[in-house]
């Protein structure tokens, strides 16, 4: 894991105050469509495909999914390590094979056309966001000087990645991806990604929690929302004994606060209870 923590310790190293943003969307796309066997909601897997998407989202937009510096590449196999599975577990591989999950839902692309630096351009712009243009590993000539010293770093011929598309093309009633339209979007900043990651008390579920939260609450007055607990838990796809559980963990690291109103049933009918306040605090 040395490697991994060193591989995206450096996108904070050369980028600074990185981040990416995905589709507040996103978290009822997850949960509508990966089930388990028996036809529920099978939120195991739903975290870990939203960590993935923050994961290679990270990688496309800083084309860090080679480092130079570190001599490392990153696989499917390194980031299902990362996430807290074993590299060969097959259960989760129908969401990020080619064509798999990610893929049917159009979030993501499955391309051997990797990204390996980028350009900015202040006097380009899309909606006032400077024009970042992607250079890939096809685009360069064997007399690059960074082309061998990528083929000698990636000696995988079958290399793939993921190009995520919410990111880089339209995405639903936008005309651009997260790039350059924040219209109903989120953001994760990388210390928030290296946070969640690498803390070992912490799982997908806690990282899919403080997304979504951070996702209804950061820019209201306080940063905070009344949402009634059917509401998250049906977005979610999350049932409500472990919603409760890792909410108590978000809770004691300081990164939600939780206004808990009236929790007795009106009528026996749980959606007229009375909705919860949640404050989105961040990691610092």
């Amino acid at each position: 894991m040395c490697y991994l923590k060193n591989h995206f310790g450096n996108i904070e190293y050369l980028h600074g105050k990185a981040n990416v943003r995905l589709p507040n969307s996103i978290f009822r796309d997850l949960s509508t469509a990966i089930k388990s066997n028996n036809g529920s909601t099978n939120i195991q897997q739903v975290a870990f495909a939203y960590v993935y998407l923050v994961t290679v989202s990270l990688l496309y937009k800083y084309a860090h999914f080679v480092d130079i510096d570190n001599d490392s590449y990153i696989s499917n196999a390194d980031i299902k390590e990362l996430l807290g599975y074993n590299r060969t577990t097959k259960s989760i591989d129908k969401v990020i094979k080619k064509n798999g999950i990610l893929d049917q839902l159009n979030l993501t692309k499955t391309t051997k056309n990797y990204p390996v630096r980028f350009e900015m351009h202040p006097n380009d712009r899309i909606n006032n966001i400077p024009i970042r243009e992607f250079f890939t590993i096809n685009d360069l000539s064997e007399n690059d000087v960074s082309y061998s010293e990528l083929k000698r770093i990636v000696k995988n011929r079958n290399y793939e990645i993921k190009e995520p598309l919410f990111m880089t093309t339209e995405n639903g009633d936008n005309d651009y991806g997260t790039l350059y339209s924040m219209e109903r979007t989120h953001r994760i900043d990388i210390d928030e990604f290296l946070k969640f990651i690498f803390d070992d008390e912490m799982n997908n579920i806690d990282f899919l929690m403080y997304g979504f939260f951070k996702a209804k609450c950061k820019g209201y007055p306080e940063d905070m929302k009344a949402i009634a607990v059917y509401k998250i838990t049906l977005e979610l796809g999350i049932d409500r004994t472990t919603f409760f559980k890792h909410l108590e963990l978000l809770k004691g690291k300081g990164y939600v606060e939780v206004n808990h109103k009236d929790w007795k049933m009106k009528d026996d009918n749980y959606k007229k209870m009375e909705a919860n306040e949640y404050f989105w605090k961040g990691i610092d």
